[in-house]
Order: structure tokens, then sequence, then C-alpha cells
């Protein structure tokens, strides 16, 4: 037992001192205080003397959770240890929801409650609301399209009316006379907003927490991590619900709409071989074989903060062959072909950077606007087909559809997961439990046919029934268990 001497009072509070050594061997004192009670001091200081010992003790420190995460962990995790994607993500949302809620609070203080009240706030009221826009025009410039429209004008010359009348709207286009006139008059209903964020984004908050508490305490910055302790919202709040997806001839009714437009390409491309979206835009020429009927998928198109990035695939550095159909394989002969018109077309500000799918001067399109290029079509065929109208599906849906319909067809779940670029088919499982109770329900119905169909009598050659007595006595034996 040490010494009383090792515990004095301060003020109104007590504090230990114990010694530790240094790297070097030097041997310094350390003290903390703030106990309200002489047993308490001498609690924590047995505590710390055992710590010490074992290798496991934590210097009393003031440093701060946003000091911590912002100044320590937060560069420690810049590329290459994490993706450029993955990096802005944690950094971001530690900036927006964990810095202002708990940044102030002593890193070494926090305590598990304080993470599920972190938790509780952002299921509440977490979703950082952006700023109100304001119009982009004048009451001045509505009124006056409002007035030209009642004239008669056609679009183009209120646009051309609008550009000579006011300096600001100079070479404002028909496009936007059009679409200010149709807001001013039909304005869109404004979905409610949800004030808090969702379980499974709480979560992934909840994750990055984790990964930095576990860095912490192997850097003897906190004696345990926290987060192991406190209560996330759980895993089956985080599931999505069953993923949307077109049926064949809902699919093919579009790509037909969309014949004609330089996406149809692309977009078939994703619906006959199930690639992502980044995937499909990294492609070039040198990756494809058309006399083989195959393609490497190796490199994607991603953005990080609106700026294109290509790299590597993060999962498959080696990235993965996949088989083309004969289709396909037409279709992108065909594409080769336009695509070198293009080139003599643009001339030398062509830029050849051998992409498969990219602009008519060559450049990479955009991720983000190529996406929403594919909703608005499907918006334009809706508007085309009342009776019929397509379910609204995002573009990575085309892969989801790709799937569905490859199990519904009976192709073996390991081919399926190889193709989609899964790690494991316990993932394609999981992405795909909605199609594989009719898959299952079709093996019980085939397997019991075999069964069932054993049962029949074995027969001669000319056809005659030809089963013993014995046999005849286990038939109707099984046929008993059966009806039973």
């Amino acid at each position: 037992m040490a010494s009383r001497g090792n515990i004095a009072k301060r003020g109104s509070t007590w504090t230990y001192y114990v010694y530790v050594n240094d790297g070097d061997g030097t041997r310094r004192q350390v003290s903390k205080g703030g106990f309200r009670t002489r047993k308490q001091a001498e609690a924590a200081r047995i505590e710390a003397l055992a710590t010490i010992n074992n290798g496991t003790w934590v210097e009393p420190g003031r440093l701060k959770v946003r000091e911590f995460l912002e100044d320590e962990w937060l560069p420690s995790q810049r590329p290459p240890t994490l993706e450029e994607s993955t990096y802005r993500s944690y950094q971001r949302n530690i900036r927006l929801h964990v810095v202002p809620h708990i940044g102030g609070h002593a890193l070494q203080q926090l305590t598990p409650m304080d993470l599920n009240k972190l938790y509780r706030k952002l299921l509440d009221s977490g979703r950082r609301q952006g700023p109100k826009r304001g119009r982009a025009h004048g009451d001045e410039v509505l009124d006056l399209i409002d007035e030209l429209r009642a004239d008669g004008l056609t679009w183009q010359a209120i646009a051309d009316r609008v550009g000579e009348t006011i300096d600001e709207e100079a070479g404002i286009t028909r496009h936007a006379v059009a679409s200010m006139h149709r807001r001013g008059h039909h304005p869109p209903e404004r979905k409610p907003v949800p004030a808090g964020l969702s379980p499974r984004m709480v979560r992934y908050v909840h994750s990055i927490l984790h990964v930095a508490f576990r860095d912490a305490m192997r850097w003897n910055r906190i004696p345990r991590n926290i987060a192991d302790a406190a209560t996330p919202p759980p895993v089956r709040s985080t599931k999505r619900g069953k993923k949307t997806t077109w049926t064949a001839e809902q699919l093919s009714a579009f790509l037909k709409y969309v014949a004609e437009n330089r996406y149809l390409t692309p977009w078939l491309f994703l619906a006959t071989t199930g690639c992502r979206r980044g995937e499909c835009l990294g492609l070039q020429w040198s990756d494809l074989d058309l006399d083989g009927a195959t393609a490497v998928i190796s490199r994607q198109v991603t953005t990080v903060d609106h700026e294109i990035i290509v790299k590597d695939l993060p999962k498959t550095k080696q990235g993965h062959m996949i088989s083309l159909d004969s289709n396909t394989v037409a279709m992108l002969r065909r594409w080769r072909a336009t695509q070198n018109e293009e080139k003599l077309l643009v001339g030398p500000g062509y830029v050849d950077a051998d992409y498969v799918f990219c602009k008519p001067d060559g450049t990479v399109y955009h991720p983000d606007r190529f996406s929403r290029e594919f909703i608005r079509k499907q918006e334009r065929y809706n508007r085309a087909e009342v009776g019929e109208p397509l379910p609204r599906l995002a573009l990575h849906g085309l892969r989801h559809t790709w799937a569905t319909l490859a199990l519904h067809e009976g192709i073996d779940i390991k081919i399926v997961s190889d193709r989609l670029n899964h790690s494991s088919t316990f993932i394609t499982r999981e992405i795909y439990t909605h199609v594989t109770p009719p898959m299952q329900s079709d093996a019980a119905e085939r397997v019991a046919r075999q069964i069932f169909d054993s049962r029949r009598e074995p027969r001669s050659d000319d056809g005659t029934t030809n089963a013993p007595a014995e046999t005849e006595l286990r038939q109707s034996s099984v046929d008993r268990s059966f009806a039973e």
C-alpha cells in the first residue's frame, strides 16, 4: 500500500501522485486531481499503479474530442491510408455530426452515455438544413415573361426580348424562360424533409467513432474504447428494403424509347453486364476483346466534392473479367464506328483517352450528370406512357435488375456473385433476399418431383408393369406416409 504522502488535499478536492518511466528511462511524477474524497483518490491511484505495471496506463490529459479527431486522427487517415472518397466522408461527418455536439468534451471523460445522447440527437434532429435558395431571377423578369407570353410570342422570341431588355439576363435561353414560366404558375410540390438522420447514417457515424477511439486506445490516449459500450441504432433498422427493379419487358420498353439517344449504349451495357456506373464509365477500348466477347473491369470513374476522379477498383486491384453476350458485342462494334466518326468531326480538339463511353469530344462523363439524365429520360417516358408508367429506378437499379433476372433464370448464385464482383455469395444473398424465396420454392418442387417420379412402377421393355409384390407393398407404405 502506498504511503499517505502520495495523496494530498488541494483546496476542496483530493489529488493523487504517481511516478512513471518515460521511454528514455526518465522517472517523473504525474498527478490527477478533482476527487471529492481521499478514498476516491486512493482508489484511483491504486488503479493507476495497476495500469502502469501492466503497460496500459494512460496519462491524464485535457485533450478535447475535437482536437483529437481533427488534429491527430483525421491526418493519420489521409490517403493512401484510406481512399480519398472515404477520407472525405469521414472528415465531412465528423465536421457536421460529431464536433458540434461532443467536440468540446474532454476525450478521457467521454462516456458511453454521451455517445448515446449524440445518436439520439442525430436521429431526432441531426439533418443539416442548407440555406434557403432565393430566386435566381427577380420579379421584373418573371412579369416580363408572363406579359410576352400573353402576347403570343414563342419561347425563343421571349428569350431574345428578355435578353435585350434586361442587361443581367443577356444570353438567357428559351429553355430557361419556359422553365421559369412553368415554375411560376405551377410550383413543384416540396416534399417534407425529415429533421433527423436515418438509422443507417447514425450507425455509420458510430462506426467512424469506433475506429477513431480504437486508434486513440492504441495510442494511449484513452484507457478503453467507449464506443464498445454505446448503443447505436441496431443493424436490423439500417437494412434497406427490397431493391426496386424493372421487369424484362419494362427494361426493353425503356431502351426502345431511348434508341436514338447517345446514352443508349452505356445504359444497355449496364443492363446486360450488371456492372456499376463507375466501372462502365471507366471502361476503355483496350479492356475489350470483342472477338473473344469479354471485358476486363479494372477501374472506375467517381467524384470527390463533384470533381471527377479515375482510379483503380478499391476491392480488386487486378480487375475481373466478364463475358459479353452477342447483342452487346454487336452494339459495341456499331458504337466504335460512331465514335470514330465523331473523332473526325471534332478534329484536333478531340481528347483521345480511349474511353468507350464518353462525350462527343472524348472527355469522360460526369457520373452524377450521367445518372440524372437516366432519371430525366424515365420522367419523359412516363409522361408519354401515362397508362403504363415505369417505377422510378436509380441508375444503379440496372445492376439490381440484371441480378434479379439472372437469379430468376436459375443461374447459380455463385456465378451471379462473381459477375457482380461481390466478395462472397453471402453479400449476394443478403442483397437479393427477395429473389431467393421463389428460387427455394422452385427447388422444393423440383426435388419433390424427383421423389414422386421415383415412385412410378418399373416397366418391362414392352411397357407393361413388372413390379413384384414386395415393391407394391413398399409403394403403398410410401403412399400412406404421404397421406398422413
